[in-house]
């Protein structure tokens, strides 16, 4: 086993992951083209294209896995059938290459009209110029938000302008193979707690030879803050190390135990990456992941993945389990085509069929008609999340405020010191003591 040096390691990861700056802002030049079809019109085609007829090319860039890009490739073929003279040019890629290239494309004044945007790097690219206003097009009709919660619309929105339309409703959850589970004859609570995780763990493990996965990494440790009745950020922010250790505690307890999946194989499965998570090969019986992503987890793993909540701590103060936008659709403030992109995004979100072909693969529809609708059509798997989503909607509390600037480098950074846990090079003191205070350094470099 190749041997770790972690101040070495946060020293150099901090050096590689600086932010690219963005760049400028441009003035908006687009034209208004009128206003939209009216709410009702759930089976609309967003409208007509610009006054003059001329041909508009949008860029839509997204993060995903081949279902989502399969999805949403013949949804914007659908919206071109319907708006002949625009033309939409996608691009994707996957999650831990993709804010790389958006921050590239930013510094360099070329992001695309249309941008997914999460819901933790929402404040860093409204503050630095990036994003464009859209709350003129929801004032004038061209999204249409009728049938949308003013919440959803809000999660988007920033000192009262709205920066960002959400695409769906979204939770956090544990999936897991439910025949290995029945095989190994243990009943999974609907929430347990992470030291009930750890005795179901062992049992399945005992009785089938299945690993499990423990969540390092930062969703985790915000679940673990949540139930301090705190938020992670604001105590990196002050410097504080509560759920920072308990979290690494954690981490430690089930690196250490034997069955749990090992450092070396978990790096290589990279559990970040639907294709390669280690559950779908049955490498282990669990993982974790939002429930936007459950349909195309289990249609990789080609097999039946239940639900359930994430751990929970035993001393809970509150609790954890919150709904999110899954993520969003923003404008670039620097495209020149800011109401036709409006257009399509109003389309995106409010056409039947446009989620006729999603099917809540980017999470349940903000449109309560159109998910009323969608519903009875889903398969069984995407039923699944409907009924997730419902069931978590009933003890949800309020979600965490936006993620600060600098957000990135901290989760970066984390994955480097939970690795070092895992592999027995990092103490929990150690570990601890250095990624708060090097995080609060980020925060606050980002931060100016």
């Amino acid at each position: 086993m190749r041997k770790r040096f972690l101040a070495t390691t946060l020293a150099a990861l901090l050096a590689a992951t600086s932010l690219t700056a963005c760049g400028s802002k441009t003035e908006n030049t687009d034209t208004q083209a009128g206003g939209a079809t009216t709410a009702a019109e759930t089976t609309k085609a967003g409208g007509e294209s610009n006054a003059s007829g001329d041909k508009v090319t949008l860029n839509l860039t997204w993060w995903g896995n081949q279902t989502r890009n399969d999805v949403t490739k013949k949804a914007a073929d659908l919206y071109m059938s319907e708006n002949p003279n625009v033309e939409i040019k996608v691009e994707f890629t996957d999650w831990s290459g993709y804010w790389d290239k958006l921050s590239a494309m930013a510094a360099g004044g070329n992001l695309p009209d249309i941008i997914q945007m999460d819901y933790s790097y929402l404040n860093q690219y409204q503050q630095s110029g990036q994003l464009a206003d859209l709350s003129e097009y929801i004032s004038n009709g061209v999204i249409d938000t009728a049938n949308i919660p003013e919440s959803i619309i809000e999660s988007g929105s920033i000192d009262g302008k709205c920066y960002a339309i959400s695409l769906g409703s979204n939770a956090p959850m544990m999936a897991y193979d439910k025949a290995i589970v029945e095989k190994a004859g243990v009943t999974i609570p609907e929430q347990m707690t992470i030291d009930e995780l750890y005795d179901i763990s062992k049992t399945i493990y005992e009785k089938t030879g299945t690993k499990t996965l423990y969540d390092g990494g930062i969703n985790m440790m915000q679940i673990i803050a949540r139930t301090n009745d705190s938020h992670l950020f604001d105590e990196l922010e002050a410097g504080k190390e509560d759920s920072t250790r308990l979290h690494f505690d954690n981490v430690e307890k089930f690196a250490k135990a034997e069955f749990s999946i090992s450092a070396d194989l978990l790096a290589e499965k990279n559990p970040d990456v639907v294709e390669t998570k280690p559950i779908i090969d049955s490498t282990t019986w669990n993982d974790y992941l939002f429930s936007n992503q459950y349909i195309s987890v289990t249609n990789t793993a080609g097999r039946e993945l239940a639900i359930t909540m994430y751990p929970t701590t035993a001393d809970s103060k509150t609790q954890p389990m919150y709904l999110k936008p899954s993520q969003f659709f923003s404008v670039a403030e620097s495209s020149k085509n800011k109401e036709e992109a409006a257009k399509f995004i109003d389309w995106f979100v409010n056409s039947t069929d446009a989620n006729g072909i999603l099917l809540a693969e980017r999470g349940i529809p903000i449109n309560t008609v159109v998910a009323d609708e969608i519903k009875p059509k889903a398969d069984a798997v995407a039923q699944n999340v409907f009924d997730y989503i419902a069931k978590v909607s009933e003890i949800a509390t309020p979600v965490d405020a936006p993620d600060p600037a600098g957000k990135g480098e901290v989760e970066a950074l984390l994955k480097t010191v939970v690795e070092a846990i895992r592999y027995g090079d990092a103490t929990v003191d150690d570990a601890t003591s250095q990624y708060v205070s090097e995080s609060n350094k980020i925060l606050e470099e980002a931060a100016k």
